[in-house]
């Protein structure tokens, strides 16, 4: 894990998004994670939730139950696939984008970061669970540095031994490694599994190969997510 200090990702969005466009993308899940209210509470002038769930079902009944908890009745909602081709032109391009608990989910991480980059006008703020950059245990060690990622449904055995001691040893879940969970259905790649594994400094690593400029990043308080805020470049969308 990087040694740089915590992030504080509800301030970050409060100090820069007063007057601005903001989406929350994939923000639904366990819907005290969203950072719509945040957003509104910093002054966003305009505000929206997307995300791939189906519109009505539980999940966005929960948001609509804390949006008007929070006193937020502004915010648009959108359903959509991040990672899918059209994703960028359906949802336009917002001054701050929030997004959180997606990437270890997503099968292309490059389509994945691209198409955040693609609607972010101003800044990024990309959280994700990580893994330390170095892990030991009975069955060995793995490291995780900035420049590689390890694709969890084809680990090794050992590596995969590995990486569960280390989940096990956390208590954390991850499905498709300490559960069952398949990571295709019908040839098409599911969300529902961790696909990657990677350090926060890969994530760094990856935001910036995107062309942005990382103006903060940390771990969270727990040390298990990090979170990358970045600033778009002058000419990143440039054609």
């Amino acid at each position: 894990m990087s040694t740089t200090s915590p992030v504080n990702k509800r301030r970050l969005i409060q100090d820069h998004v007063a007057g601005k466009s903001f989406v929350d993308i994939g923000g639904l899940w366990g819907t005290k994670g969203e950072m719509v209210t945040t957003a509104a509470a910093g002054g966003a002038e305009r505000l929206m939730m997307a995300d791939i769930q189906a519109p009505g079902n539980t999940w966005w009944q929960k948001f609509e139950a804390r949006c008007a908890e929070k006193g937020v009745d502004n915010c648009e909602q959108l359903q959509v696939d991040i990672c899918a081709p059209d994703a960028p032109s359906r949802l336009g391009q917002f001054d701050v984008v929030h997004c959180a608990g997606v990437m270890y989910h997503v099968a292309d991480l490059f389509q994945f970061v691209g198409n955040l980059v693609s609607v972010t006008r101003e800044h990024l703020v990309l959280s994700s669970v990580v893994m330390p950059d170095e892990i030991q245990g009975p069955a060995g060690a793995l490291s995780f540095g900035p420049d590689h990622a390890y694709l969890a449904p084809v680990l090794s055995e050992q590596n995969r031994n590995v990486v569960l001691g280390h989940l096990r040893a956390h208590d954390l879940k991850a499905a498709g490694l300490t559960d069952s969970a398949a990571y295709f259905d019908q040839g098409r790649t599911r969300f529902g599994p961790w696909w990657w594994l990677f350090s926060g400094t890969f994530m760094s690593a990856l935001v910036r190969l995107h062309g942005l400029d990382v103006i903060a990043e940390g771990p969270s308080r727990g040390g298990h997510a990090y979170t990358v805020f970045a600033k778009v470049a002058a000419d990143t969308h440039r054609a």
